[in-house]
This record gives structure tokens, C-alpha cells and sequence, in this order.
């Protein structure tokens, strides 16, 4: 996504909303396993391009967006991710939302959900949406090496579950009962963006499969460890809560941002009382005042990974 447009925005809820619309995806849609099955760049350009008026207009008066928001509470960023989703699809032109988080069910157990169905120009679309972070643990051409921070989750068994079960859900017996009447889906497609994150001392990054060649990236290191990167020498530092992790970070307050030994300090007391995975904002000074994003990086405690996932979440 063109930075001198969302560096236009300043509402907080209007930038995520413009990055979940123009941000490049993590997937290849081209690639032979996903092809004619993912939101890909040339849409999302398309419609950041179409929307600018009104994202413009929007942060001059952002209400509408931050009731909607209020009105779907969440500590979780992939529900934020869907709700920001949602929203758009009920101002696209000429399109109808018909259901989302539609869950279905067989006689024995839940087989799933739709995340999003609705109409648009005459055909019926499922969306399978998604918001992922995930860091190549080893230095490996494989979706296998990229695992959640919380290790929980792996990025080859995440892309396994959407194309091989959620986005087959309208084809099962089950699946096609709990389609609205009449509103059986002519594309299904995944919505999934995000991050990779490659590890400080990575300086080649081959070809994934699957992988978009334009996706977005940062940085990890184990604390203790590794040296944390440094754009400029006199980069400032933040650190923001999960559902602040989808636009580049634009902070304004001088209190929230921290000089590097603070932020040093900062990750000391952390790392003394846990262990999770601590996302981190570099960030520069910008001529109108306030600071913006140039890099942003996790960083990890001293034995990560301690848990191999075996299931995607």
C-alpha cells in the first residue's frame, strides 16, 4: 500500500481499516494449490483506489467506524481484523452482506464456519478471512519453518485448514443447509494478510511457495541473545497493545515513545515475569511532529521456540 496515502490518515481505526483494504496479501495467487481462490494485490489496489474519498472523509469524521467497532468488543486482532472487514463490505457499491461467522453443523459436531458470504455484482462470494504473524524459525524455503509466536500455530497447517476444509464448506451436505436459501457461493477466496518476520541475522530471504513475493515483513531475535536492530541512530521505540499491531504505527504522544535504553528496560521487566513474545515499533520523527513506523520486529525469550505446534489455530 502506498505509504503518502495512509500517511494521510491519522484516526487509529481508519488507518487499520485502509491497511486491511490495501496492505499486501501473504499469499501467491498465482501459485497452482491457491489459483482463482485468494484476494489478491490487483483487488485490494483496486479498491483502496476507489475508497480513498471515502477513507478521507472518514478520518475527518471517524464515528461511524468507532461505533461499529465499539458495538463488536474484542481483545482478539483476527476478530478486529473481521470486524474492520465487515464493515467494508457493507459500504462496497452494489454489494450485500448475506452472513458472516455463519457457523455449520452436522448432526455430531461443528464442521466450521463461513467467515463471510455476500453478493456482489450478480455473484455470491465466501470469504475466508485472516490476520497472521508468523516468524521463520529456521532458514528454510518452507511454509513449515514459519510458525506463530506463541507457537502455537504453523503457517503450512493454517493454509492447509483454509483451502483443503473452510473454503470447502458450501460443497458438504451440512454445509449447503446452512447456506442462506438460494445463495450458494460462485467464488471462494481467502482474505489473508499479515506479517513474516525473519530472524536479525537472515540475509537471504529464497522463494516460498505460495508465499507472496510482496509480502510484508519485519524482524525477530531471541532476548538476551541477539542485538536489536536499528534503523538510525536515533530511532525511538514503542510498544503497543495486540489490536494496534495492523497499520503502520503514527504516534503523537510524546509519553508513549521510548528511547532504547527505556525500551531496554522495558523488555528487562518483562522478560523477568514472562516469557510470551513482545512486539516491537521502530520508529522515526516525522516534520509535522509525531513518529512513524520504519520497522517492527518481535522479540522472543532466550529459548524460543519451547513448544513445536502440531495444529493450527
Amino acid at each position: 500500500m502506498p505509504d503518502t496515502f495512509i500517511d494521510t490518515l491519522h484516526d487509529h481505526a481508519v488507518r487499520d481499516l485502509a491497511w486491511v483494504i490495501g496492505s499486501p496479501g501473504l499469499l501467491d495467487g498465482s501459485h497452482n494449490a491457491y489459483s482463482g481462490h485468494v484476494v489478491d494485490d490487483s483487488w485490494c489496489n483496486a479498491q483502496l483506489l476507489s475508497c480513498a474519498s471515502w477513507l478521507t472523509a472518514l478520518d475527518e469524521h471517524p464515528l461511524p467506524l468507532h461505533g461499529f467497532i465499539r458495538a463488536r468488543p474484542t481483545r482478539r486482532l483476527g476478530h478486529y481484523f473481521e470486524t474492520l472487514i465487515q464493515f467494508l463490505l457493507t459500504h462496497l457499491p452494489d454489494t450485500q452482506l448475506l452472513a458472516t461467522n455463519l457457523q455449520v453443523q452436522d448432526e455430531q459436531r461443528t464442521q466450521g464456519e463461513y467467515d463471510f458470504l455476500f453478493r456482489s455484482k450478480g455473484k455470491v462470494y465466501h470469504w475466508e478471512a485472516a490476520v497472521k504473524f508468523y516468524l521463520q524459525v529456521e532458514p528454510l524455503a518452507e511454509q513449515q519453518a514459519f510458525i506463530g509466536p506463541g507457537t502455537r500455530d504453523r503457517l503450512d497447517l493454517k493454509l492447509n485448514k483454509v483451502f483443503k476444509q473452510q473454503l470447502l464448506l458450501s460443497d458438504s451436505p451440512a454445509g449447503q443447509q446452512t447456506l442462506p436459501q438460494g445463495f450458494k457461493p460462485d467464488v471462494t477466496q481467502a482474505f489473508i494478510k499479515g506479517y513474516l518476520f525473519y530472524h536479525t541475522t537472515t540475509n537471504c530471504r529464497p522463494a516460498v511457495a505460495g508465499i507472496s513475493a510482496a509480502h510484508l515483513s519485519g524482524w525477530w531475535m531471541r532476548y538476551g541473545v541477539d542485538k536489536i536492530p536499528q534503523t538510525t541512530a536515533d530511532s525511538r521505540w514503542v510498544l503497543l497493545p495486540r489490536l494496534g499491531w495492523l497499520a503502520p504505527a503514527l504516534i503523537t504522544d510524546p509519553a508513549q515513545v521510548l528511547e532504547h535504553a527505556v525500551l531496554n528496560e522495558r523488555l528487562a521487566e518483562h522478560f523477568n515475569l514472562s516469557m510470551e513474545a513482545v512486539l516491537v515499533f521502530e520508529l522515526i520523527s516525522i516534520p509535522k511532529g509525531g513518529w512513524k513506523e520504519v520497522s517492527r520486529g518481535f522479540v522472543v525469550c532466550s529459548s524460543w521456540p519451547i513448544i513445536t505446534p502440531s495444529e493450527s489455530s
